[in-house]
């Protein structure tokens, strides 16, 4: 199955996004307001694959799916966009992920998802052969694919063991099971292998209860980089030696649901590029811009081109 040789593996979970154009606010109860809806790839290691594919790396990505007219949707414009999808059909549930996103004209944004066959993929849909073949390996949508939770630790380390390979995780926010012990142990239990553990600021807290030193807190528990999400504050990039921030570029916001997983895609080009550490924060950072200040016309995720304009300004 996994005879080619791919630049990012991404194993994680795969939505059907819907999403609005900015509103005000939410309507009141029993009313109805007009508005622009916007469908596309989803959730974390979706839109990650497709946009590693989109800046040019060879992308593949493990993912489960439902056999509905949305997933087949879904795993047809993830091909389309250039990915290898090794996917398989959850006897459970029909239909993928879905997620619909309410984004508000001050940048923020509601969500509202049922994870549907994402709760399905189990450590026999993985292809060890082909996450040990990656140069990076990405575990994206922990918490959307808790079928996945007792194999972590060993598929991080058998990405890791292998000669080269760059590893990350992204967890996402913890809406199912909350931040417990037992849910944070879930992840703690991979950090010594990770090589960069992309998170935004609530979710330290939400893991270390400790949004000051939270990040320290999760160095100090194995993983070798800490990279944060900012949002309009941009990113940053923490380890034991340092810490480098770097600033947003300046867009206006109309989509910014997957931001962070179109960030994490040009974070892992830069590194795979050999940039240095300041160049992969702004790179990925022109990448979150472009994505969140361009309006869902099919999924049209940055190119390198694109990117590298933004970031010659």
């Amino acid at each position: 199955m996994a005879s080619d040789k791919y630049d990012v593996t991404v194993i994680g979970d795969v939505f059907c996004d819907i999403a609005t154009t900015p509103i005000v606010a939410y309507p009141e109860r029993d009313k109805q307001i007009g508005c622009e809806f916007m469908l596309s790839i989803g959730g974390q290691a979706g839109n990650c694959a497709a946009a590693c594919a989109s800046l040019g790396l060879r992308t593949a990505l493990i993912c489960k799916t439902g056999n509905d007219v949305l997933s087949n949707w879904v795993i047809s414009e993830l091909q389309n966009s250039g990915v290898s999808c090794f996917s398989s059909l959850s006897e459970k549930e029909d239909h993928p992920g879905i997620t619909v996103s309410i984004s508000f004209e001050d940048g923020s944004r509601s969500m509202l998802s049922d994870r549907g066959a994402n709760l399905d993929l189990k450590p026999e849909d993985l292809d060890f052969e082909l996450v040990r073949g990656a140069r990076f390996v990405m575990r994206a949508g922990h918490w959307n694919t808790e079928g996945l939770f007792t194999v972590n630790k060993e598929l991080i380390e058998s990405a890791k063991a292998a000669e080269g390979v760059y590893t990350g995780v992204d967890i996402g926010w913890s809406a199912y099971l909350g931040w417990t012990a037992g849910a944070k142990q879930t992840v703690f239990e991979f950090l010594p292998a990770t090589d960069f553990l992309f998170v935004n600021e609530a979710e330290i807290e939400g893991l270390s209860a400790n949004a000051e030193g939270g990040a320290q807190e999760l160095l100090a528990k194995g993983c070798k980089n800490v990279i944060v999400h900012r949002g309009a504050n941009g990113s940053a990039w923490i380890t034991r030696d340092f810490v480098l921030s770097c600033p947003s570029f300046n867009v206006k916001s109309i989509s910014p649901t997957g931001a962070g997983d179109v960030f994490n895609a040009g974070f892992i080009y830069a590194v795979l590029a050999g940039k240095q550490a300041e160049e992969c924060l702004r790179f990925a950072n022109a990448c979150a811009a472009l994505h969140i200040s361009r309006r869902r016309q099919g999924n049209v995720f940055p190119t390198l081109e694109a990117v590298e304009r933004l970031t010659r300004i």
